[in-house]
């Protein structure tokens, strides 16, 4: 392997290709092709802040020879019934030696442009020399560059640097002696026209000494310079940054044995390292990696990198829960950006403490962190202009973003939300911003706020079937979890847990992913264990998926939804008061999501019921529903009218429940939330025994009255029981068995009654022995 800064043996074949285009040797259908190939693999693509690079795979800077046998074979030269591979090859094997090689780089500066200097350097010779005949380039054109680094590289190179390269070279272009007849003679001639001149071969000594070790060394192994494995690291950091990911086991392992050989390390090999250690949760080897590059930017005196690792300390320090260090750690990034007027670090420094005060506010205060662009809002503002100032459309696509979450975490109007979230998908589209899973995602959150399950798990479909090889792996598992619990909404718990095992084994390798995953399958399996009172196993799953300061915000409140569930389920009515006053006090402290807030009024509303007190959760469920409404929460909205409906038929207004249930449950069944459907079902078919028993059973009337609400009252709780069976709620459906054996009874029917009841029991003892069985 080269061990150049620059040159290679694929850079080599480049310069035979520019020196084939400056002597006019292409035809003229052949100049952009050829223009363009030598362009792609010599000059990297500038990285920018205005728009998404995009990346497509792994990029590979060791140029195969069959890259230019593709590329020339199809392109006809001057030369009739040749082809510019013939020409191009042809020009390869007349470096027949190491003083040919020297030769082809002293001649390089014939290709250039002479300037004034230049002229009076050499004394005014050659001004008058024919340029007709072929073409001349400018030092400062992008080919004029290539061939200026190339031959200063070259004279650099010490003299043993330079036998491996023309080592190099040799076995490079070996496979090409059998591409095509024409070369046969110059093939022929073997490696080193010098060695046939002498009459040398392999087993003399001298040709031994030169040329022996080719013999030994693998053909296929790749030339790389410096230059070329700072751009291999560079695509890499991209990948990392962009997608969240580890790097992949096998090129872990190929950039291990290409960094191996070179005696400089490079500083992107740092970062390449800390982002791998950081995703693993290897913390030691992060910060080991990371204070690495603080030395090499300390030493470089470059203060660009100390402020980029000063970001990406803070980053780390927050990922897990020192806050403290991190608000440290970005306040003084923030401080050297401004020094060095880096408006991109700034912004993103200031993007990123926004959004942490808003996903950890308790942490955040904690650590000392009283806000320094003023309100929410304020600060998304401030980011926007600056955003739009300095044309960083990526961070302008995500303000807009966070825009549409503060609409509606705070209730505010939809229509608001979705212009926010189309302005950012038209930003999308119009500057090639890659941030269309962020915007799937919130799609996701606004349809389902509305009721509308299935076009929110569409738009998770869509992020996973269209953009799943340019969005984030955090954002992919999320749609996957969001698909999951929508399955676990219709009684699908195999299914959701099918989606959640199903993840790539390779995500599990980053610590928060295999976390986040971790935490959702415990949860659905937590609510499965509530709704089949399976005690045991809800403590035990309990006690293991307690959240800390780095678990999601969402899951938090999702594992806090949950015991709160299991303790009005199990009946320890106090515990879960207590739980709900706790949980809603710290929402109302760090102003929390409407949604979150208004799950915890509901909450506290079913628990007064379930203590047969409905007339205190009367005000509750009523503010819980007005709040709902107003901010178009449409599956709260329907909880809360069956807690009120729940309300009114414990205090005898049955007449009222009825309406309200008949006017909601067509949504909910839109909706598809099961459990939902089953309470709504089961308040309805109260309400009719309720004004069942409001009729005169001695009139003709009233007995035709009766029986016609209690066979609606029936068909209801059939209904709900059904819906109860399929989440296999064990409880309600008994609940539901039970109502039937007293409507049986009540009509003096004890031997439907008594068929009712035995009913009740199987179904109980089938839920104990799939407890038991773990099934």
């Amino acid at each position: 392997m080269a061990s150049s800064r620059y040159l290679t043996p694929q850079k080599i074949s480049l310069l035979v290709l520019v020196k084939l285009y400056c002597n006019s040797v292409l035809p003229s259908s052949a100049t952009i092709p050829i223009l363009s190939f030598i362009l792609s693999h010599s000059i990297p693509p500038l990285p920018s802040h205005a728009r998404a690079r995009h990346t497509s795979g792994y990029q590979d800077y060791s140029i195969s020879i069959r890259a230019f046998e593709d590329v020339l074979q199809g392109q006809p030269s001057s030369m009739p019934g040749r082809t510019l591979l013939d020409v191009f090859l042809k020009q390869m094997w007349e470096l027949n030696s190491f003083d040919a090689l020297h030769n082809l780089f002293n001649h390089l500066g014939c290709l250039l442009a002479r300037t004034r200097e230049d002229s009076e350097q050499n004394g005014g010779a050659g001004d008058e020399e024919d340029l007709s005949d072929h073409i001349v380039l400018s030092k400062s054109s992008p080919l004029g560059t290539i061939v200026r680094r190339a031959r200063l590289e070259f004279t650099r190179l010490q003299f043993d640097d330079s036998i491996k390269l023309w080592s190099a070279f040799i076995m490079y272009r070996a496979p090409t002696a059998q591409w095509t007849k024409r070369i046969a003679g110059l093939a022929s001639s073997g490696i080193d026209i010098n060695a046939v001149d002498m009459e040398l071969g392999p087993g003399d000594p001298l040709y031994e000494v030169a040329y022996g070790h080719l013999e030994d060394e693998d053909s296929t192994e790749e030339n790389l310079s410096i230059d070329d494995l700072n751009r291999l690291l560079e695509f890499q950091l991209d990948q990392l940054q962009r997608l969240g990911c580890r790097v992949p086991e096998d090129m872990k392992k190929r950039l291990q044995n290409m960094l191996g050989p070179f005696g400089a390390v490079l500083r992107q090999s740092h970062l390449v390292k800390f982002f791998d250690a950081w995703k693993a949760g290897d913390y030691t080897s992060a910060f080991d990696s990371l204070h690495r590059y603080y030395d090499y930017a300390m030493q470089t005196r470059e203060k660009v990198h100390y402020q980029y690792a000063l970001l990406h300390m803070a980053i780390l320090q927050a990922d897990f829960g020192c806050f403290g260090e991190a608000i440290a750690a970005i306040n003084e990034t923030i401080a050297t950006a401004r020094e060095n007027q880096d408006m991109t670090c700034l912004n993103f420094s200031l993007s990123w403490l926004n959004h942490m005060s808003k996903a950890y506010p308790r942490q955040m205060k904690g650590a000392g962190y009283m806000g320094m662009l003023g309100s929410e809002r304020d600060g998304l503002i401030f980011l926007k202009a600056k955003a739009r100032e300095t044309k960083m459309h990526n961070l302008l696509s995500a303000t807009l973003l966070n825009e549409a979450k503060l609409s509606l975490s705070t209730g505010e109007s939809i229509p608001r939300a979705l212009e926010y979230m189309y302005q950012a998908s038209h930003l999308n589209i119009r500057e090639n911003v890659n941030n269309n899973g962020g915007s799937m995602l919130l799609h996701s959150t606004l349809y389902s706020r509305l009721g509308l399950t299935h076009l929110s798990s569409v738009y998770c479909e869509l992020l996973l079937h269209c953009y799943r090889q340019t969005s984030p792996i955090d954002e992919k598992i999320r749609a996957i979890c969001r698909c999951a619990f929508a399955a676990v909404q219709t009684g699908c718990y195999d299914e959701g847990l099918d989606l959640l095992e199903n993840i790539d084994s390779s995500d599990h390798r980053s610590l928060k992913f295999h976390q986040y995953i971790y935490h959702c399958t415990g949860i659905i399996n937590l609510k499965r264990a509530i709704r089949r009172t399976d005690w045991t196993a809800c403590e035990h799953l309990l006690s293991s998926l307690k959240p800390d300061s780095s678990t999601d915000p969402e899951l938090s409140f999702l594992l806090c939804e949950s015991r709160i569930d299991y303790l009005i389920s199990r009946g320890l009515y106090s515990e879960a008061f207590n739980a709900i006053e706790d949980q809603a006090s710290s929402l109302k402290e760090e102003n929390a999501d409407i949604l979150q807030r208004t799950a915890m009024l509901l909450a506290k509303g079913v628990l007064f019921c379930k203590v047969g007190k409905p007339e205190r959760g009367f005000s509750v469920a009523l503010r819980a529903a007005s709040v709902a409404f107003k901010a178009r929460l449409m599956p709260s909205l329907w909880m809360a009218v069956g807690v009120l409906c729940c309300i009114l038929n414990a205090l005898g207004e049955y007449e009222g429940s009825g309406k309200l249930l008949h006017a909601v449950i067509p949504q909910a069944l839109e909706n598809a939330d099961k459990a939902l459907i089953a309470s709504l079902y089961s308040s309805l078919g109260d309400s009719f025994i309720g004004l069942a028993g409001l009729d005169d059973p001695t009139s003709s009337n009233g007995a035709r009255s009766l029986a016609a609400k209690v066979s609606r009252a029936e068909l209801f709780i059939d209904r709900a029981r059904e819906c109860y069976k399929r989440v296999e709620d064990t409880n309600g459906e008994c609940e539901q068995l039970m109502k039937k054996a007293l409507l049986a009874k009540l009509r003096g029917d004890e031997t439907l009654a008594e068929e009712w009841a035995q009913n009740h029991n199987r179904v109980w003892e089938e839920g104990r022995k799939r407890i038991v069985d773990g099934k």
